[in-house]
């Protein structure tokens, strides 16, 4: 006669079919179950990618989450803010470069008055070997209201009136027994001396800057320096003391 079944005397009851009514409670914790190749495989993958874990599960490695499409759509957003930051909105029209600038230059030119072009020194002076030539054959032995046109003449009284000295580095040359000493006045005569010139040569240079100023002045142009040290043939220092000194004696100037 077949005995009863009992649970204790059958050591394997995987073949047993289950029972009709359920005598025992069986949670759902333990029936989910991985192998062990499927654990170690999240264990590291969870490792190699730590910014896919849930906030909720951070304190667990075993679970992390992989959502493509919201990574994905994070980025974009955030790339359409940069690009929204960048663009700017102009209300007035842009000209082309190529066009503003022809609109510049055209601009200046019509300012520009084309007929008051100044002329150049050399087209009014003489310069060079011409220089030299008319320095030595100006007139020094007409007297002074002969030879200078109206309102040019030097003004005597101003050697009295203005203190002019001019200096040199080397000793006063004697120019008493010099030809046309009797032409200079005194203190004319201690400025060829003292600028070491004769007579001949102080007369030459007065007489080439007095008209030299008379001819740039007619023509709007500024008597400078450097323009009567190319028409004088003596040292370029004594033109500029020359130059100073008729300057501060108004003889450069027409008189009224």
């Amino acid at each position: 006669m077949r005995g009863v079944y009992d649970k204790k005397n059958v050591e394997d009851d995987s073949l047993l079919s289950p029972p009709l009514t359920p005598i025992e409670y069986t949670s759902a914790d333990s029936l989910y179950h991985y192998p062990k190749s499927r654990k170690s495989f999240i264990e590291s993958y969870s490792r190699m990618v730590p910014y896919l874990k849930r906030k909720k599960y951070a304190s667990h490695d075993r679970v992390f989450a992989l959502n493509v499409y919201r990574d994905l759509l994070a980025l974009d957003s955030k790339k359409n803010k940069i690009d929204s930051k960048k663009c700017t909105m102009l209300n007035k029209a842009v000209l082309a470069p190529s066009k503003k600038r022809k609109l510049t230059q055209s601009s200046t030119k019509d300012k520009q008055p084309s007929c008051n072009k100044r002329k150049r020194v050399s087209s009014v002076l003489p310069s060079g070997k011409d220089a030299a030539i008319a320095f030595d054959s100006i007139d020094i032995h007409s007297n002074d209201i002969d030879f200078y046109p109206s309102g040019w003449t030097p003004y005597q009284g101003a050697l009295d009136a203005i203190p002019v000295k001019v200096t040199w580095k080397g000793a006063a040359l004697c120019i008493d027994s010099q030809p046309l000493y009797h032409k200079l006045h005194p203190v004319e005569a201690t400025m060829s001396s003292t600028l070491r010139l004769s007579p001949i040569q102080y007369l030459r240079c007065k007489r080439t800057l007095i008209m030299a100023a008379r001819t740039l002045k007619h023509q709007d142009i500024s008597f400078t320096k450097s323009v009567a040290q190319k028409l004088c043939r003596v040292d370029v220092n004594k033109t500029s003391a020359l130059w100073t000194a008729f300057g501060q004696l108004g003889w450069l100037d027409e008189s009224n």
